[in-house]
């Protein structure tokens, strides 16, 4: 009896090893505020958990960020990188953003299914200026969706307490909290600590779905999606394709081949492999993308008789296609009882913000680009393709002559006289050009023209094919959050900043604790504490909710 025990068990431990359950990821998505003015930086956060072990879920390492507007116009559109089952990130929102409601959306590979789809945006608002806030609002409370969780249903996995230092604060003071989270018999916890402290003036309602009234929902298959037939349809890699050959009939095979991977800052001699598999498909890791810069080269190490090419997977694209056809739907807000501030009768008038101390590239619509460094280096070997040379004799203004750059000018013409030096002429040096009127130095000089060298001008587009590079991008570059230094703090000095705090991911500690200390600003007005502790598992996860007055 003991063998056939033994041989059960065996068949058990197959099969999940070989049929492993695969449940639907859903992606909570918790954002520094509710609403955010133009020009402003958003800061958000996604877990991910498997709804059907509600545990975080760590099998996915890339997000597909995308925030659409309220014409169904993509605003914003990047890549994330995933670690643990979560994604930390920043979103720089637009000055040319008009004002409504946006709604962010958050996918990975496991939370996408081909047929059985479900979205669930994460909603916000975009003002140009705060005072336009309060009419949205109020359209926005009448077609929300509240959820109310029983007594008997809320989670009684963890107790959170949030403590703060004073009752009330003044500007340019000092606010300390401390987090405090036991379990149901009062002993510590460690746990995942992500905050937000934010102007309450700019809490948007349809925003606040916290972490608790979405888990309530998929637990009693309000939301839960049927994971029949799921099949994922995206990469989880940082960029994917296939490599095609251009020969009408290719004996070279296109599979085991290798394509180098660097950045356009890449140090010489940088070398990052990937090899393809069947049918040429090849993946850059999201370990490989993350140790390199956003913008990525690829140059396949293949015989140029191959004639090889690049084809990218677009995931965006299939993105947009799932999210045309499939049901969009919305979390309800879970209802809270007491504790909310009311901001019905709040000043929105004279706030402002601080933005993010970085440079935003705009173009100014020239086909020829400032070159980086790998981009320079192509450039410059672009040149050596360039027919025209300088011979090196003295011309006139103490210049030499430039020749073949222009058609029939030339200090040699047919190939007369010996060239003094033969050179690759530079770019931003002015040359004598001269032309003959016949085929040898004997003839008279017909024309003489002083001019600039600009030399071959190749878009970059050219200057990687030239070389057999494909250009792609990586994972959106990472962006911290930093409080103002005491310098920046000084008398005098403007301090806007209505967002005080924005910790995405910290810990307690042994005790169950965490504390953090943060500056307020000029601003006078109520603030929220916002956030969620997090366990791995998310039944036990609880929100947190709490405002101060700073007078």
């Amino acid at each position: 009896m003991a063998r056939y025990k033994k041989r059960i068990v065996a068949y058990l431990l197959m099969i999940v090893f070989f049929f492993p359950i695969w449940g639907r990821d859903h992606i909570h998505i918790f954002t520094s505020k509710g609403i955010y003015e133009t020009s402003e930086d958003l800061w958000f956060k996604c877990i991910a958990f498997d709804d059907s072990t509600m545990l975080v879920s760590d099998r996915s390492h890339t997000a597909y960020v995308e925030i659409v507007d309220a014409n169904d116009s993509v605003v914003w559109r990047e890549k994330y990188r995933m670690s643990g089952g979560m994604c930390d990130g920043h979103v720089y929102v637009g000055d040319d953003w008009k004002s409504g409601e946006y709604r962010m959306f958050v996918h990975t590979r496991s939370s996408l299914g081909r047929e059985d789809t479900m979205m669930y945006p994460k909603r916000i608002l975009i003002v140009r200026e705060l005072p336009e806030a309060p009419a949205f609002i109020s359209e926005a409370k009448e077609r929300m969706q509240y959820i109310d969780i029983p007594d008997t249903a809320r989670n009684e996995g963890i107790n959170v307490m949030v403590t703060l230092d004073s009752a009330e604060y003044h500007t340019r003071s000092k606010v300390k909290a401390t987090v405090k989270v036991t379990d149901a018999d009062g002993n510590p916890v460690r746990a995942v600590v992500a905050m937000s402290v934010a102007d309450a003036l700019y809490s948007y309602p349809p925003a606040d779905v916290d972490i608790e009234s979405q888990a309530y929902g998929i637990l009693h298959d309000t939301f839960r999606a049927s994971a029949s037939g799921f099949e994922p349809f995206l990469s989880d890699a940082a960029v994917s394709g296939h490599l095609r050959s251009g020969r009408k009939k290719n004996t070279i095979p296109i599979d085991g081949q290798y394509i180098n991977v660097f950045d356009d800052i890449a140090e010489k001699g940088a070398l990052n492999v990937t090899n393809t598999r069947t049918h040429g498909y090849f993946e850059i890791s999201p370990e490989m993308a993350t140790s390199l810069g956003r913008t990525l080269l690829l140059k396949p190490l293949v015989n140029e008789d191959m004639k090889p090419c690049l084809e990218f997977d677009r995931p965006f694209s299939d993105i947009s296609e799932m999210r045309n056809k499939a049901g969009e739907r919305k979390y309800p807000v879970l209802r809270r009882t007491g504790g909310n501030e009311s901001t019905d009768t709040m000043d929105y008038s004279d706030r402002h913000i601080v933005q993010l101390d970085e440079i935003i590239v705009k173009g100014k619509g020239s086909r020829f680009p400032k070159r980086n460094k790998i981009m320079g280096y192509l450039d410059s070997l672009a040149l050596n393709l360039e027919t025209a040379w300088i011979c090196g004799c003295h011309g006139g203004y103490g210049s030499t002559y430039l020749n073949d750059y222009i058609e029939g000018y030339t200090h040699h013409p047919g190939g007369s006289g010996t060239p003094h030096k033969i050179e690759k002429p530079k770019r931003g040096v002015t040359y004598e050009l001269i032309k003959y009127s016949g085929p040898t130095a004997k003839d008279y000089v017909v024309d003489i023209q002083y001019m600039e060298y600009k030399g071959p001008r190749y878009s970059e587009e050219e200057l990687l094919r030239m070389n057999g590079l494909w250009k792609t991008e990586g994972y959106y570059a990472r962006h911290r959050f930093q409080l103002p230094s005491d310098e920046e703090l000084i008398p005098g000095m403007e301090d806007f900043r209505n967002t005080l705090l924005w910790l995405p991911r910290s810990q307690t500690d042994d005790k169950g604790e965490f504390i953090v200390e943060f500056p307020t600003s000029d601003i006078k007005s109520t603030f929220r504490i916002s956030g969620f502790i997090l366990t791995p598992d998310v039944r036990n996860a609880k929100s947190v909710n709490q405002y101060f007055r700073v007078k």
